[in-house]
């Protein structure tokens, strides 16, 4: 059997004593798409770092890639949430995504044959986020979109295994975040990809699986919105609502969503209510 991408048995976190993850548990199997949500401060970007070593849990096991985590190395690309760009800053779009590829020491004392294999990864790595024709162009002269796909192309340069993403659309706008999904749905084809988003609507029919993260975690083995979610994922108490009213003037595609009719929905009740609410109105001979 194949080992899961990442495993967590009974973990637990705490800042200053206070716990904002307890009982934690996911098995993750590779190949997976899963959409991390939850509420501000649930614990979600907590729990990236404690994937990535570089925070201990206070108890339990998370095994990542069969490993503890920090020791998988170039096994696993990371994207973290805060990825500005200073306009002086005189790198370049070739140079940034070879960042991902640095190790200890001088990059001069490099052999000649080392450097070309590092400038092939990061051209091949930028073909396949589509900005290879942008290799020599200055990071700081891309449109917001374009740099997110920078930093996404240095988070493959070493061609991982499990991808990790902190909030990746929050810094680009409507079309790019379809973009973006779309491009993650395409890498998700070679490896498992862990999104945290505090925004439903990057979920758009593309990730597999969603975690939600408030203290705890919930697995759900679907990528559809139902109440359940949306409660967990929210911290609020949404249950009695349905989801397709709570987005209706929101930006979440419907297609997540499930059809208004379903049991697991709201079985039709609003859409029956409303009907009903309307003919009230109405005299006998069906005109208002």
């Amino acid at each position: 059997m194949d080992t899961p991408a990442i495993e967590i048995s009974d973990m637990w976190f705490a800042y200053d004593g206070a716990r904002v993850l307890d009982q934690v548990n996911l098995t993750l199997p590779a190949g997976d798409f899963l959409a991390v949500l939850g509420p501000n401060g649930g614990g979600k970007s907590t729990l990236l770092r404690l994937l990535l070593g570089l925070l201990k849990p206070g108890g339990g096991v998370i095994r990542v890639l069969g490993l503890p985590p920090g020791q998988a190395g170039g096994r696993i690309g990371f994207l973290p949430q805060f990825t500005e760009v200073s306009a002086n800053f005189p790198i370049t779009v070739l140079g940034a995504v070879q960042t991902g590829l640095v190790e200890p020491g001088l990059s001069c004392l490099r052999s000649p044959a080392k450097r070309r294999r590092e400038r092939e990864l990061a051209l091949d790595a930028l073909s396949r986020v589509g900005l290879a024709g942008h290799a020599e162009r200055r990071l700081s002269d891309l449109s917001g979109g374009q740099r997110q796909r920078v930093f996404i192309a240095r988070a493959l340069v070493s061609r991982p295994e499990l991808l990790l993403l902190d909030e990746p659309t929050a810094s680009v706008d409507g079309r790019s975040r379809q973009e973006l999904m779309q491009l993650l749905s395409d890498i998700n084809h070679d490896m498992t990809i862990v999104m945290v988003s505090h925004d439903m609507s990057t979920v758009d029919g593309c990730v597999k699986s969603i975690a939600c993260v408030n203290r705890t975690l919930h697995h759900h083995m679907d990528s559809r919105l139902t109440p359940l979610i949306f409660a967990q994922a929210t911290g609020a108490d949404l249950m009695a609502g349905c989801p397709v009213e709570l987005l209706a003037h929101g930006t979440v595609p419907h297609r997540v969503v499930l059809d208004h009719g379903d049991p697991d929905c709201c079985g039709g009740r609003h859409s029956q209510d409303a009907a009903r609410d309307d003919g009230a109105g109405e005299g006998e001979d069906g005109h208002a």
